[in-house]
C-alpha cells in the first residue's frame, strides 16, 4: 500500500484509493504521516487535530475513538498487523520505506538526477515523468499546523526540483516545444528563480529561436533588475553573450567583433542609464547619438532583425531618460515592419510599444493608439501577460496626455490585473492616483 501525502491525504490500497472524509480522523492521520515512526504526544494531537479552536473536554477520548477509526480502515502490516501502535499518552505510525509516496518522488528525482549527471537524458526524462504524476496539489492539504510546515516547505522544494530536472531531461531529448512550456511555467510562478530564466533561454537556443532566447534573456534581467535591483548572474550574462555574438558553446571568442559586439555594448550601457553610474551612461549615449540611427539602419540591410530590435530597445531607454535620437519614430516604425516581415512576433511587440510612446511623445494620439492596440494583439496571442500589461500602462498614459482620464483609468485597472508587484504596477497605481481614480471602482462606490 501506499500513503498519498503530495495533496489530500488518502490511502492508496491494493484495489482502490481511500480518502478519509471526515475532518478530524484525517488530520490526526495526516499528522502521524508527517512523523511516520515517531511517538506523537497526545498533546500536539489535540494541538493539530483542533487547531485554531478550543478542544472539548473529551478531546484525548475523541483521539481514542479516531486512532480506532483509523486502525479498521488502514491494512495490517507485517505479522502482527499493529500500523498504528498506542503507548501512555502518545501514538506512532509504522511506514516502512517506499510506503510514502513523498519518499518515492524523491527517489525518482534522485535516479533522474543520476541518469542527467551520467548523460542518459531519456533514462532522467522516465523517471522524472514519473515523479511528477505524483504531485496532486499542496502537500498534506493544509492538514498540519504551522510547526510542521517546514516538511511541507520541503516537499514543496523536492517538487520544484522535480520540474527543473525535467525541463532539463526535455531538452535533452530535444522535446523542445514541451521544455519551453514547462520553464515558462517555473519562470511565471518564480520570476526571481534565475536558474530557469536560464534553461528557458536554453530551450530556446538549443531549438533555432534565437531571438525569443534573447527576448527571454531580456525579460528575465527586467524581473531581476526591477525587483531586486540586480543584474543577471553570470550564467546568463554568459548565455547572452554566447546568442549575440551567435559562436557555439564549445568554441568561444575571447572579445568577439562586429554588429553583435556592438549591440551587446549599447545594451549593456543601456543598462547602467538607471544605476549609480547613470550620469556617464547619459553622456556616453549622447556623444553617439548620431551612430545609431546607421547602425540601425546597416541591420536592417544586412537583415539582421534580432539585433536591430536589440539596439533599438536600448535606445528606447535612452530616449526615455531624455536622449535624442535622429528620425526616431520612423527609424522605430522601418524596425517595427522589418519584425513583422520576419516573423518576429516579439520583436514586433516591442517596437510597435516603442513606436507608441514615440508617437505619443509627439502628439499623435490616434497613430500611437494604432501602434498599441497592435501590440496589444500579439501579446494577447501570445499569452505574454507581462508584456500585455506594459503596453496597457503606455496606451493609458497616452489617453491621460490626451484627456481622457476615464479610458486612461480604465486601461491602468486592466494592467493591474495583469502584472506581477513591481515597479511598472506601481507606476501604473500612482498614475491612478494622481488621476483621482481608484484601482477598484465597485470598492469605491461601495464605500461612499
Amino acid at each position: 500500500m501506499l500513503f498519498r501525502v503530495l495533496g489530500p491525504v488518502e490511502i492508496d490500497g491494493t484495489d482502490a484509493v481511500s480518502y478519509i472524509r471526515a475532518d478530524k480522523p484525517r488530520a490526526l492521520l495526516a499528522l502521524l504521516l508527517v512523523k511516520a515512526n515517531s511517538w506523537v504526544g497526545v498533546g500536539e494531537i489535540v494541538d493539530t487535530v483542533w487547531s485554531g479552536r478550543t478542544p472539548p473536554v473529551s478531546a484525548e477520548r475523541n483521539i481514542g475513538t479516531y486512532i480506532w477509526q483509523l486502525r479498521r480502515t488502514l491494512p495490517p502490516l507485517g505479522v502482527d498487523g499493529q500500523r498504528i501502535e498506542s503507548r501512555s499518552k502518545a501514538y506512532r505510525i509504522r511506514v516502512e520505506a517506499g510506503e510514502l509516496d513523498s519518499d518515492r518522488l524523491q527517489a525518482l528525482l534522485a535516479a533522474g538526477g543520476d541518469a542527467l549527471w551520467a548523460g542518459d537524458a531519456p533514462t532522467a526524462l522516465k523517471h522524472l515523468e514519473a515523479a511528477r504524476s505524483l504531485w496532486r496539489g499542496t502537500p498534506y492539504e493544509g492538514l498540519v499546523t504551522d510547526q510542521h510546515q517546514p516538511e511541507v516547505t520541503r516537499l514543496a522544494e523536492l517538487h520544484w526540483s522535480v520540474r527543473e530536472r525535467l525541463a532539463d531531461a526535455l531538452i535533452g531529448t530535444a522535446r523542445f516545444a514541451d521544455a519551453v512550456a514547462l520553464c515558462k511555467s517555473l519562470t511565471t510562478e518564480d520570476p526571481l528563480r534565475e536558474t530557469n530564466w536560464a534553461r528557458l533561454v536554453v530551450a530556446y537556443r538549443d531549438a533555432g529561436r534565437r531571438a525569443d532566447a534573447l527576448a527571454t534573456y531580456q525579460k528575465a534581467r527586467a524581473a531581476l533588475v526591477g525587483e531586486l535591483g540586480t543584474e543577471p548572474g553570470q550564467e546568463l550574462r554568459a548565455l547572452q553573450q554566447q546568442l549575440l555574438s551567435d559562436v557555439p558553446e564549445e568554441h568561444p571568442k575571447p572579445e568577439p567583433t562586429g554588429p553583435d559586439a556592438y549591440v551587446r555594448t549599447v545594451l549593456e550601457a543601456a543598462g547602467a542609464l538607471d544605476g549609480e553610474h547613470a550620469v556617464a551612461a547619459h553622456h556616453w549615449f549622447t556623444t553617439r547619438h548620431v551612430e545609431f540611427t546607421t547602425a540601425v539602419r546597416q541591420l536592417l540591410a544586412e537583415k539582421d532583425v534580432a539585433n536591430a530590435w536589440l539596439l533599438t530597445s536600448a535606445l528606447h531607454q535612452f530616449v526615455e531618460t531624455g536622449g535624442d535620437v535622429p528620425d526616431w519614430a520612423p527609424l522605430v516604425s522601418d524596425v517595427a515592419a522589418a519584425a513583422r516581415a520576419g516573423k518576429d512576433w516579439y520583436g514586433e511587440l516591442i517596437t510597435r510599444n516603442i513606436l507608441g510612446s514615440a508617437l505619443t511623445r509627439t502628439g499623435r494620439l490616434t497613430a500611437a493608439r494604432a501602434e498599441f492596440t497592435a501590440a496589444l494583439g500579439i501579446a494577447s496571442v501570445h499569452d505574454d501577460r507581462d508584456a500585455e500589461g506594459t503596453v496597457l500602462v503606455n496606451l493609458a498614459m497616452a489617453e491621460a496626455s490626451g484627456g481622457a482620464r476615464q479610458q486612461a483609468a480604465e486601461y491602468f485597472r486592466r494592467a493591474l490585473r495583469l502584472l506581477r508587484e513591481g515597479p511598472i504596477a506601481a507606476e501604473a497605481r500612482q498614475a491612478l492616483a494622481e488621476l483621482g481614480e481608484p484601482e477598484d471602482p465597485a470598492r469605491a462606490t461601495v464605500a461612499s
